[in-house]
């Protein structure tokens, strides 16, 4: 067997190995659940080869004078000159070549010269002759006198050299930032090296005899493949890796749009609040003036008039504290003027206050404060408004029965709550309507009422809770509540009890 038929043997058996390799290689991509864009890019390129490969192998089974051979010759031509397009592509994608003006116009530009060469290819204007030797290989002969031939060799070989620098680019790149070359990055310039070698080969007549050119593609394409199953197939932990890596960054961009809309939503709370209180307190105060007459006798219908602007502007202006309150306290500017207090003196004279709001009603007022009680450092007036904020709340839902201020020290949790021991323990309990189960655990949140009809029984705006289980919380304690539909609701929140400084005199007048 001469030298030459070992040389045709050995070429058509690459052509034919790398033809059906990428052909399965194409369809194991795309059969991936994650269709990413390089996928397609590296099908693209694999069918390139197919085409070149099979079409070229194919020519070797024409009849003798190539009667017959435009089809296979164009096949392997269109995959020859669309094979550069399909590299450059290929090589932004797996290099990471960032998005810009340089990466768009090179892109579009080698577009427009691969659509040039392809009327060469379907003109049949790029090979004047294809000899078959004695030996049934074949000797190509392109005409150099062609245009459409001069403008393929020149786009094939720009747009080879812009896959060399791109993927020169993702190697100096890693070598800058990690000090070191991935495997990846060595693979993708060997398999960019191997089908640069290898298209050039088919610029030289002489060297048509040799199978170095499918050697050479056959290798790029195994190289491709291992870079691309790697990362489909062999690789699944880094692909899993990625995804919760881009998943966490975006809940990360989430988050932090969450605290700056939270954090200019409480800016707005809070100057609107303060710039309402001003004209609020104005308002009450003349209208309080006029009711008291100190400018001149006024008319019974002017005093109800003026009577239901004094109360209303009383709930308007309790409302806008509640706000302001609670912005300070989110924004964590709340202050709190702590001192050493007994809770007896604290809790002094507010069961009396929530007497007009029972008025009429068959409801006993209890007091359960037990005795001995150790000094608790707070914010006097904010444990106050807490107190009285539970104390309306359960006078607004009850109509017979009980309304419970109870007050006693624990030194265990039970029921399990876990709150800081010592602590004291403070309770509101009523014999009202209840709340029911699933209701719990929106009682505490901000603008929630649990009976948001026209015509529920009680007026508010669902701040109230919400702004006492944070005061309570702002002091160190916690805030919790039973309750049961038809039976009564029990609100419970916890002081700690911190160690009084031996200098510290109890409770300071």
């Amino acid at each position: 067997m001469s030298i030459h038929a070992i040389f045709l043997t050995v070429n058509l058996f690459l052509k034919h190995l790398t033809a059906a390799v990428s052909l399965g290689l194409t369809f194991i991509v795309l059969l991936q659940s994650r269709r990413r864009p390089v996928n397609w890019l590296f099908s693209l390129f694999m069918l390139t080869l197919v085409l070149w490969n099979g079409g070229s192998f194919l020519l070797h089974f024409t009849e003798t004078g190539l009667q017959g051979a435009g089809l296979w010759q164009g096949m392997a031509l269109l995959g020859l000159v669309t094979m550069p397009m399909a590299l450059y592509l290929l090589a932004l994608a797996l290099g990471d070549f960032p998005p810009g003006m340089f990466r768009t116009t090179s892109v579009a530009a080698g577009l427009g010269g691969m659509a040039w060469t392809w009327i060469g290819v379907f003109t049949g204007d790029y090979v004047a002759q294809i000899h078959i030797q004695p030996s049934l290989s074949l000797l190509y002969k392109p005409n150099i006198e062609s245009p459409l031939f001069v403008g393929t060799l020149i786009y094939g070989f720009i747009l080879l050299a812009l896959s060399i620098g791109a993927i020169g680019w993702s190697v100096v790149r890693d070598r800058r930032t990690t000090g070191r070359i991935s495997t990846e990055r060595v693979l993708l310039v060997v398999g960019g090296g191997l089908v640069v070698v290898g298209g050039a080969f088919n610029a030289f007549p002489a060297l048509g005899t040799l199978p170095l050119d499918s050697l050479l593609m056959a290798g790029s394409g195994l190289v491709f493949a291992r870079l691309i199953l790697k990362q489909q197939l062999f690789d699944p932990l880094r692909v899993a890796h990625e995804q919760l890596q881009e998943q966490t960054r975006q809940l990360q961009e989430a988050n932090q749009q969450l605290q700056e809309a939270d954090r200019l939503k409480s800016e707005f709370l809070a100057n609107m609040s303060h710039e309402l209180r001003t004209p609020l307190n104005s308002i009450i105060g003349f209208a309080k003036v006029i009711l008291n007459e100190i400018d001149g006798p006024i008319t019974e219908d002017q005093r109800t008039d003026l009577t239901a602007i004094y109360t209303g502007g009383q709930h308007l202006l309790s409302l806008v504290t509640d706000i302001l309150a609670l912005s300070k306290i989110g924004a964590g500017k709340m202050p709190l003027k702590r001192e050493w207090v007994d809770f007896q003196d604290l809790s002094l004279g507010v069961m009396p206050s929530i007497m007009p709001l029972v008025e009429g009603k068959p409801i006993e007022l209890r007091e359960e404060i037990a005795g001995n009680l150790p000094p608790i450092f707070v914010d006097r007036l904010r444990i106050r408004q807490v107190i009285l904020n539970l104390l309306s709340n359960a006078a607004k839902f009850t109509d017979r029965g009980s309304i419970t201020l109870r007050a006693e020290l624990r030194t265990e949790n039970l029921d399990g709550i876990t709150c800081a021991l010592p602590y004291l323990l403070c309770t509101v309990e009523d014999t009202g309507i209840g709340i029911a189960k699933e209701d719990i655990p929106i009682v505490f949140e901000e603008f929630r009422q649990l009976d948001s009809s026209d015509t529920r029984r009680a007026d508010g705006t669902g701040l109230g809770l919400s702004l006492s289980r944070k005061l309570i919380e702002l002091h160190g304690g916690c805030m919790w509540l039973k309750s049961k539909v038809g039976e009564g609701s029990a609100f419970f929140f916890a002081l700690p009890i911190e160690p009084m400084p031996a200098s510290s005199e109890p409770y300071p007048s």
